[in-house]
């Protein structure tokens, strides 16, 4: 069986937060709005203006069972018809929890793009702590998506180029699914589509990728602002959540375990994940290099040094790779088998690659 599932409505333009109100009203008239303090001061009036009747509730700044549980308390006791999410990952996903609980309708409204989580049906829980514990999943993707790239190009570079890491594994580890025969997330095989998008995504992020940030640097909004953009939200969404996940992101979850790699963000711990993966596939000079070159022109990080590890202990190393090759993991959507071992060797590798 063939699946993958699309979110019900993607728009993607400059200035659509002014008129949020506009855009979620086919969803519902009593929304609950779930958002950070620091983004509901930068937008809340802004959303205020568009929005004419809503309850707002601040994220308690981890995405775990027990704020999820606060969170969906507090929607049933708003007598919400529709959940909006509007913030980073850990706060959209905490939005389609709340679909999740009260089967609701849910509208996404990323204000950064520092990865690909907005349009799928995916939420990543952690421990209070940060530790990553795993995937829930809603029964089909979000109901619409909705993303100011407006918003995205104010704010801060490193939330974009975290974006451009999540995204850039997006092919890599498809094409593996593909080769492995593994399950996508939807727990069939790929389709054609799902395939084609990923590798439009990497595509995309190379072509455009480097004049993209110079123009945000430079205030300027461009056509490959907009097709960056795109890439990082819609195809890389798509396209992972249709192909499946392997080695990158099987290797990044380890580093959640370790207290001082606290801080980084996903995207940051894919890029170095996905150095891993490539070492491991052991893929042509040609194609690390240019890799390599695309992560030193964006300034993505390439090993554990560059996540703030410089010199990480052998225990410490282990227990990344006993993680991402823990029983069920998604290292094993590889298309051959891999041993701690080897994940061993290749952070190592990946931190002289930094040096080099």
């Amino acid at each position: 069986m063939r699946i993958m599932g699309f979110p019900g409505l993607y728009i993607q333009g400059e200035g659509l937060l002014d008129r949020l109100g506009e855009h979620i009203s086919p969803f519902g008239k009593r929304p609950f709005i779930i958002s950070d303090s620091r983004v509901w001061d930068l937008y809340g009036s802004a959303v205020s203006q568009t929005v004419p009747s809503f309850t707002y509730s601040s994220f308690g700044g981890e995405i775990s069972p027990e704020e999820i549980e606060r969170q969906v308390e507090k929607a049933h006791g708003s007598s919400c018809d529709m959940a909006v999410g509007i913030g980073g990952g850990k706060v959209l996903d905490t939005a389609k929890a709340i679909k999740l609980h009260l089967n609701v309708p849910v509208v996404i409204v990323p204000t950064i793009a520092s990865n690909d989580a907005a349009t799928s049906r995916l939420i990543i829980t952690y421990t209070e702590e940060g530790n990553f514990l795993g995937p829930l999943f809603l029964s089909t993707n979000p109901d619409a998506v909705i993303v100011d790239t407006k918003v995205i190009r104010q704010a801060p570079l490193r939330f974009l180029k975290s974006g451009i890491a999540d995204a850039l594994a997006t092919y890599y580890e498809a094409e593996e699914c593909y080769k492995s025969g593994a399950f996508n997330f939807f727990g069939g095989k790929q389709t054609l589509t799902a395939i084609r998008l990923a590798k439009l995504c990497q595509e995309t992020v190379f072509a455009t990728a480097r004049k993209a940030l110079r123009d945000i640097q430079e205030g300027v909004s461009s056509d490959e602002v907009e097709q960056l953009v795109e890439a990082v939200v819609l195809l890389s969404g798509l396209g992972f959540e249709g192909c499946g996940v392997a080695a990158a992101h099987a290797v990044s979850q380890g580093f959640t375990l370790l207290p001082e790699l606290r801080g980084n963000l996903h995207g940051e711990e894919v890029a170095v994940g996905l150095i891993v993966q490539v070492l491991l596939e052991k893929r042509s000079s040609h194609e690390m290099d240019a890799l390599l070159n695309l992560y030193k022109d964006l300034g993505l990080p390439i090993s554990l040094k560059d996540l703030g590890l410089p010199d990480p202990s052998e225990e410490q190393l282990r227990t990344i790779a006993r993680f991402a090759c823990r029983q069920n993991s998604r290292i094993y959507n590889m298309s051959f088998p891999i041993t701690e071992g080897e994940v061993v060797q290749c952070l190592k590798k990946g931190i002289l690659l930094s040096n080099a």
